[in-house]
């Protein structure tokens, strides 16, 4: 490991936030240099000074009940205005006149199912953003030098075996190179605490990572789109798989990639 890389991993090595592999390495480079060996004692030292109690200001009992109340009203305020319109109609006597007479056990059984449905959903879209963060973290680490690549090949039939052993799922690996999309190889990577592929495409010189591991929830084709530090995002759930695309290239021709291997 070079002094940089070592620079770059070393607040994720005092976080306890990198795979044992990149955690042995960093350790190592550390044992090793000296320089690296003071830079991270000067940020133990900093994180040491910031948990000083001194530095902190505590709030008035009079200003901590002022801004508690604030909260308060802010949250109800909030609430009220994304409340549905359709729940309205949730009131007993509207029920009836949608579906006739409907017992209040009916109706609390309706509102709690759609409320445990909105909360599933939350739940979903904020479990994606940690997944967007893992899998952008993963493809700006890859572009570091030696990083990119386990298996540097452009035969399909070399890199889809080579993950044999390595993971407990067999991913797929298909040929566009007709299509004008470069496999350049493959490499094991983390998301989300669980080890999965990264397949590596190339269209001119825009590398792209294609992260994949099977999909445990409900297929749903539908690209999603997002972007973040100038990087394009896309990620479906196929029948078998889940897909996560990252890379720098434009989003109409990362779109056509995604559907390339959507079809596949």
């Amino acid at each position: 490991m070079k002094c940089d890389d070592s620079r770059i991993y070393l607040s994720a090595y005092l976080d306890d936030e990198l795979d044992v592999a990149e955690s042995l390495r960093v350790q190592k480079h550390l044992v090793e240099c000296r320089e690296c060996r003071e830079a991270q004692d000067q940020q133990l030292a900093l994180r040491s000074a910031l948990r000083d109690p001194e530095l902190y200001a505590h709030p008035s009992a009079d200003l901590s009940k002022r801004l508690q109340a604030s909260l308060r009203r802010a949250a109800k305020e909030e609430a009220q205005s994304r409340r549905p319109a359709w729940t309205d109609w949730l009131r007993v006597g509207s029920l009836r006149g949608y579906f006739g007479w409907v017992p209040a056990a009916a109706a609390l059984v309706i509102v709690t199912t759609a409320g445990a449905l909105f909360l599933m959903n939350g739940m979903r879209s904020s479990h994606d953003q940690v997944i967007a963060s893992a899998v952008l973290a993963g493809h700006i680490r890859s572009l570091q030098a030696g990083h990119l690549m386990d298996v540097p090949s452009s035969d399909r039939h070399t890199v889809k075996p080579w993950f044999q052993g390595k993971l407990d799922f067999s991913p797929p690996v298909p040929d566009l190179s007709e299509m004008g999309w470069t496999l350049i190889g493959g490499r094991l990577d983390y998301v989300d605490g669980r080890p999965v592929a990264a397949l590596i495409y190339q269209r001119r010189m825009h590398n792209i990572n294609v992260f994949v591991w099977p999909n445990h929830d409900s297929a749903d084709s539908t690209i999603k789109e997002e972007d973040a530090q100038g990087y394009q995002i896309l990620h479906w759930n196929g029948t078998e798989m889940t897909y996560w695309v990252v890379s720098d290239l434009n989003r109409e021709e990362l779109l056509d990639l995604a559907r390339a291997l959507r079809g596949h």
